[in-house]
């Protein structure tokens, strides 16, 4: 049986908080990339979310490059520097959970194969990944910027099973309706999280596998799943 693994993100792997709406974020937005522009801050940030809004009309999940295009980062590079501190400006604080890295690569010495199913901004996560050090563990990383669909879209789930060639595998994720249960109705196993960034389902909260990432209950439950 193949051994592969397909991990969630944000709330599973990676604790994270960002807030776009705060004023201090849209000054800082302002003074750091759009010095020249006569635009205030709250005009920016109303230009911002009218694209965002008018390109999600296209296609369910937007490429937020196309956002910064718009917003007059023609050049590709430039708008992938310009969301890259966008990101970073709005994160309020990121971080691995407990033994996330040293989970990973022991699963790695056991013959797993690892991979990312987020729905996300590649040239957000990108760089997070490579800041916390975990990218080079991973054997695909499916992020939905990149399919024009997200979670739990069955779509975004069956184009990254073929692109990743696997046939079988567990969904470890914490949102029990983007995760859980497309990874059922495809035929994959499944480990419930819940963590900090779990949104709150009354008929899903009490179906947890594991109430926070634990490396050996992670480990373990993998490894019953493969018996």
């Amino acid at each position: 049986m193949e051994k592969n693994l397909l991990f969630d993100l944000y709330g599973t792997l990676i604790n994270i908080h960002t807030n776009e709406d705060s004023l201090l974020f849209w000054d800082s937005v302002k003074e750091e990339l759009f010095i020249d522009s006569k635009l205030s801050c709250e005009e920016i940030k109303n230009k911002y979310l009218h694209y965002c809004m008018e390109l999600s009309k296209e296609k369910e999940e937007i490429e937020i490059l196309d956002v910064f295009k718009l917003l007059g980062f023609e050049n590709k590079n430039e708008a992938l520097m310009a969301a890259k501190r966008f990101r970073e400006l709005s994160t309020t604080f990121i971080k691995l959970y407990s033994n996330v890295k040293e989970t990973l690569i022991e699963l790695k010495a056991l013959g797993f194969k690892l991979y990312v199913l987020s729905n996300a901004q590649a040239s957000f996560t990108v760089p997070e990944l490579k800041k916390l050090g975990i990218y080079d563990l991973f054997d695909g990383i499916a992020i939905s910027s990149d399919y024009g669909v997200k979670k739990p879209n069955l779509e975004f789930y069956k184009r990254t099973i073929l692109d990743f060639n696997i046939s079988s595998g567990i969904m470890i994720g914490n949102d029990y309706e983007c995760d859980v249960l497309p990874a059922k109705e495809i035929g994959l196993g499944s480990i419930f999280i819940r963590s900090n960034i779990t949104p709150y389902e009354p008929n899903y909260w009490k179906r947890s596998d594991l109430d926070y990432f634990d490396k050996k209950q992670l480990i373990d439950k993998i490894l019953n799943f493969y018996k």
